[in-house]
């Protein structure tokens, strides 16, 4: 369970009103034998993730099965109904870019792929790939690593005893602002995870499901 004090971080961080209080990042490379995908719960080498997957947007939810699939240099993400209707499918790069190569038109709305495509990109790319990051070591445990994309500036919690990530933040305009949750019990892969707004009716949960395959349905 996560502890008050992780909590209360996020909170502050969320409501815009206390960045300052958060003075002790300093410029500094990751840890020897560290890179930036090695946080990532996401591994390159699986075959593929599968989730069940609740979406809300706005008044709307939409609830199915979500693929993860690694490529080699990209990840591809596809969102079905349990009755296998498609509703989208996106391909995502470490740079932050992303690709849409299907949506069902209800969900089509450029807002709301927008706003899936750079939650989903922070899931699965932790840390900025801009080169910089600035540390801050430690708060319970965690050691906190602040960096910046063209979105905003995120803030990254790593549990020094699984080496991943437990919570992202990134923060920007008033309706930018997201919490990722990460959620383990065997500290290996994600249980589940949580992405919701501060200021945006979009909230995403998704729960892992044990499967092996190594291909996306088309």
């Amino acid at each position: 369970m996560k502890n008050l004090a992780l909590s209360s971080i996020i909170i502050l961080l969320l409501s815009g009103c206390s960045l300052s209080l958060f003075n002790n990042f300093q410029p500094s490379s990751l840890p020897a034998a560290s890179d930036k995908d090695s946080y990532s719960w996401f591994r390159k080498d699986a075959g593929r993730y599968l989730f069940q997957s609740s979406i809300d947007v706005y008044k709307n939810n939409f609830s199915g099965l979500l693929f993860v699939k690694p490529l080699e240099e990209s990840y591809r993400i596809l969102f079905i109904t349990e009755t296998g209707i498609k509703i989208f499918d996106m391909e995502f790069f470490k740079d932050g870019d992303y690709k849409l190569h299907y949506c069902l038109e209800e969900f089509n709305r450029k807002s709301i792929i927008k706003t899936l495509g750079n939650d989903l990109s922070l899931m699965l790319y932790s840390i900025s790939e801009n080169g910089k990051v600035k540390m801050m070591q430690e708060i319970d445990g965690r050691l906190i690593v602040k960096s910046k994309d063209r979105n905003g500036t995120r803030y990254c919690t790593i549990n020094e005893k699984t080496n991943k990530v437990d919570d992202l933040i990134r923060t920007g305009t008033l309706s930018n602002k997201v919490n990722i949750s990460f959620f383990s019990i065997a500290g290996r892969q994600p249980d589940s995870i949580r992405i919701s707004h501060y200021n945006l009716k979009l909230k995403i949960n998704l729960t892992k499901l044990d499967e092996i395959a190594t291909e996306i349905p088309k």
